[in-house]
């Protein structure tokens, strides 16, 4: 049985740029805000400074997790449960890997879409689209082209006769 597995994480540089420099930002803040860490009578930029951190660690916890097995293609951006997409192969009308463009397509990388098409992605050009017999339009961003490819096309192939 051939089972196509991958998770990606957000781990561009520019992502690790805006969390060194948020983190920064904050601590900074939080520092002239309590008399260098002494005087906490002000609990705004404290409670401030800790969600900011509260999101750059959630960000770097984020896992695109991609399968494409014999019963179907699954994605799900974790910890997130509700971002949970799930598609057997009899609902699916078609499935290729496509190049595509994040910005001009999705209007950026993450959770993108508005029904009817939507886009799990974390980076790169390369997708998984399927397109259901509902025509819900739906793209997964891998980093394994070519072997996303050989996957779907042992199982399309399968499910067509």
């Amino acid at each position: 049985m051939h089972v196509f597995k991958e998770e990606q994480k957000f781990n561009q540089w520019w992502v690790y740029a805006i969390v060194f420099f948020t983190g920064a930002g904050s601590t900074i803040s939080i520092y002239n805000e309590t008399d260098g860490f002494t005087n906490f009578k002000e609990a705004g930029p404290i409670l401030f400074g800790l969600f900011l951190i509260g999101i750059m660690v959630y960000l770097f916890s984020l896992r695109l997790k991609t399968k494409i097995s014999k019963v179907g293609i699954e994605a799900n951006f974790r910890p997130l449960p509700f971002f949970k997409r799930e598609y057997r192969w009899n609902e699916i009308a078609s499935c290729n890997v496509r190049k595509y463009s994040a910005i001009t397509e999705y209007g950026g990388w993450g959770i993108r879409g508005l029904f009817p098409t939507k886009a799990y992605t974390v980076r790169g050009s390369y997708g998984i689209q399927i397109v259901t017999k509902d025509n819900v339009h739906f793209l997964i961003g891998t980093q394994k082209p070519e072997k996303a490819k050989a996957t779907v096309k042992r199982y399309t192939q399968k499910h067509e006769n």
